[in-house]
């Protein structure tokens, strides 16, 4: 006796797996690319306003360059970058952090 179908369409086999696994996939690179340009839009606000707790050198021309220059100066600041010397060409002025 065969098994009675649990759904009456590919896709809706399809929709249902993607439901299960949504915690699995990566986000969209249109979400990620919005998360960019608004960190990049609030860091810039923060920074003509006087009010960034961050050193002002972070704010790059394009929100990819921010946050370049936001992920390297984080893994500076980390036990972790500052023994790796990988990231020493990445320390930005005002921001110079003792390496072994």
């Amino acid at each position: 006796m065969s098994r009675s179908k649990e759904y009456t369409t590919n896709a809706d086999r399809q929709a249902a797996y993607r439901q299960r696994h949504r915690a699995k996939q990566p986000p969209r690179e249109d979400l990620l690319a919005a998360l960019c340009r608004s960190l990049h839009a609030r860091f810039q606000d923060a920074v003509e306003a006087g009010q960034s707790v961050l050193p002002p050198e972070l704010l790059g021309e394009r929100s990819d360059e921010t946050l370049r220059n936001l992920i390297r100066y984080i893994y500076l600041h980390t036990d972790r970058g500052q023994a790796d010397p990988l990231f020493a060409p990445y320390v930005f002025e005002g921001t110079q952090t003792e390496h072994p």
